[in-house]
């Protein structure tokens, strides 16, 4: 598929989504793809998340991707 048959698909997508979370993750990646560090922009509870998922990952306490969405419905 061409880029601009992509971008299109995805204004097409875009322009009629309703679910404000989604907008916002979105609107996340767009902000990350144009800063430097996009680390400086997390909130001080995105960080503590973070280090929690870290602490998480250091002691073993995780699922695989697939347990993870059989649960959530895929």
């Amino acid at each position: 598929m061409k880029t601009d048959a992509i971008r299109n698909e995805l204004i097409e997508w875009i322009s009629g989504l309703k679910d404000k979370e989604l907008l916002g993750s979105l609107l996340g990646i767009k902000k990350a793809t144009q800063n430097a560090d996009w680390a400086e922009d997390l909130s001080p509870e995105e960080r503590r998340s973070i280090e929690r998922g870290l602490e998480d990952l250091k002691h073993g306490r995780m699922i695989t991707s697939k347990d993870f969405w059989s649960r959530h419905g895929r």
